[in-house]
């Protein structure tokens, strides 16, 4: 039975080698990085060199678009923070019960079920990293080492280097580690305020308290050096997923006014949501957190991911041009071993293979996500024809080798790139360019590298850029194929959801809430077009 195996693609793009070289050698270049990639160009590249001005870094800041935030709600968090608001603290250990163990995906969903309960607690909501020396990570990060990370005694050329000194780097003091290496946690959420307590409680002890089995519902108080009395809730993954989940089971959480402004919503905006209940409550919420900006990338990340995604061939036909463009996530790797195999015998059933240990391949192919794209969507001119509709197709996977592979085996190819599919899509499709043989921020699995391969913050560093690239531009396109049994999937369902209002308040202040024909109350949310390739139809609980 043919099975679908992780191996190496085409070479690495020359932008994004210019950030590993600078990054393992610390050259003096990095100073400098917009000098130094011109040296790796030759002159005729005029268009590469000229997109890599960093220019658009807020465009790759996140992962929705600029224009769907509102930068007022953070600055006004900012101008209004005072250490007299930071009474009550929900505080989400990343590193605690291994969840930064766990991929990109699964992290930031546990990050987004931390947003949720702690504003729904009325509490400023703390990430707490371990100091960079109790860090279990080269670099104090799981999602590695930029260059910005260093201090500034390393920002020397090799040859000036000892062999000694590359074994010795030194992460700044204060340079974020952990989760928050990769996210800027906002000031609305936050509220500016420190770590509380920080005289009395260490690391080691906010470990003990969020790690308990009563850490979600046995809050603790500590005395600040002020005498300020600060009431505080500290949990890791583990027990803030099992709260989240008992409480949504049991309808738990309701909507109000006041959770709403928790999450940036303005009166009328919270006054809407306070009527809202279920899947459509927390679309709300979760639009609400998209407007306010919730999920802001690191200035060292967005800058990294700029520098990569402007390298691509995808980037050459449509950046410039602002074009839009189509995506499809296929996750195969060591998902086919569990999770996906039920839906992967299911499917291969409905084609007539019955027997389960002999089927056509392990995985479900790729024209089968292609299916989505349907042949009604094309309109028929007045002579009979079909007026097709070209695609530029953005395809994110750990298996790319083998879905290239598909790919050139399909029908109706007009090159080397495009199929016409259902005699209606032209399909142009493009993929990351990375070198890399490991698709997982671990290595070629969740758990590591199957062959122990040593690894490094550098390798790591890598592989996360390549991973955030493509969570980027899956989460930007127009048209988002993919499931929801991968975290990534999920993820992508969370970040494409938007606040869909009409003017709803008069002038005395009250709220008209439309109903639908049929009297049925309307979302006042929508969801950025997204088609489910294969597997449940309905969607989870944001960050489950």
């Amino acid at each position: 039975m043919p099975s679908s195996t992780q191996q190496r693609p085409s070479s690495i793009p020359k932008a994004y080698a210019a950030t590993l070289l600078l990054g393992v050698a610390m050259s003096p270049f990095i100073i400098n990085l917009q000098g130094s990639l011109s040296s790796f160009y030759p002159s005729s590249s005029f268009f590469l060199r000229r997109s890599l001005s960093f220019n658009d870094i807020d465009k790759y800041s996140t992962l929705q678009d600029v224009n769907d935030i509102d930068p007022s709600i953070e600055s006004r968090a900012k101008a209004e923070a005072s250490d007299d608001k930071c009474s009550n603290m929900f505080l989400y250990l990343p590193d605690a019960q291994h969840f930064s163990e766990h991929g990109h995906g699964s992290q930031i969903n546990t990050y987004i079920v931390s947003v949720l309960i702690g504003t729904y607690l009325n509490r400023k909501v703390l990430l707490v990293e371990p100091p960079n020396d109790m860090s279990t990570y080269a670099g104090a990060s799981q999602f590695g080492c930029p260059v910005d990370a260093f201090e500034a005694i390393h920002m020397k050329s090799p040859a000036s280097s000892s062999s000694t000194a590359s074994n010795s780097w030194q992460i700044k003091e204060n340079f974020p580690g952990g989760l928050s290496r990769l996210i800027d946690h906002p000031t609305w959420l936050s509220g500016g305020c420190p770590i509380p307590c920080a005289d009395t409680y260490s690391y080691d002890d906010w470990v003990k308290i969020a790690t308990a089995p009563t850490a979600m519902s046995t809050p603790i108080s500590c005395k600040e050096s002020n005498g300020r009395t600060v009431n505080v809730i500290a949990t890791g993954g583990g027990e803030m997923r099992k709260y989240f989940r008992s409480k949504a089971r049991s309808n738990h959480f309701i909507a109000n006014e006041r959770w709403g402004t928790k999450l940036g919503a303005t009166l009328t905006e919270a006054r809407i949501f306070s009527t809202l209940s279920n899947n459509a409550m927390f679309d709300y919420a979760v639009g609400l957190m998209i407007k306010a900006g919730f999920l802001r990338l690191q200035p060292w990340i967005a800058r990294d991911v700029e520098m990569f995604i402007k390298s691509f061939d995808l980037f050459q036909k449509i950046g410039t041009k602002n074009q839009v463009y189509d995506s499809i996530h296929v996750r195969r790797g060591d998902k086919l071993i569990m999770e996906a195999r039920d839906e992967v015998v299911k499917y291969w059933r409905s084609q007539g293979h019955s027997d389960e240990e002999n089927l056509p391949t392990n995985y479900i192919p790729f024209a089968h996500y292609l299916s989505q794209f349907k042949k009604e969507e094309c309109l028929v001119n007045q002579l009979g024809e079909v007026n097709r509709i070209p695609r530029v197709v953005y395809v994110a996977t750990d298996d790319p080798v083998v879905v290239k592979e598909e790919i050139a085996n399909l029908p109706n190819r007009i090159d080397d790139r495009t199929v016409l599919w259902n005699d209606c899509h032209e399909l142009s499709f493009y993929f990351n360019p990375t070198d890399e043989s490991a698709f997982h921020l671990n290595g070629d699995g969740e758990t590591g590298f199957s062959d122990g391969t040593e690894d490094t913050c550098f390798n790591r560093y890598h592989r996360n850029i390549a991973s955030i690239a493509d969570m980027v531009i899956l989460a930007k396109s127009r048209t988002f194929v993919g499931e929801f049994n991968s975290n990534w999937g999920r993820l992508m369902r969370t970040m494409r959801v938007r606040l869909d209002l009409p003017t709803l308040q008069d002038d005395g202040g009250n709220i008209y809430i439309d109903k639908k024909a049929g009297g049925a109350l309307p979302k006042y949310s929508k969801t950025l077009d997204m088609r489910i390739a294969w597997g449940p139809r309905t969607p989870r609980l944001p960050g489950q």
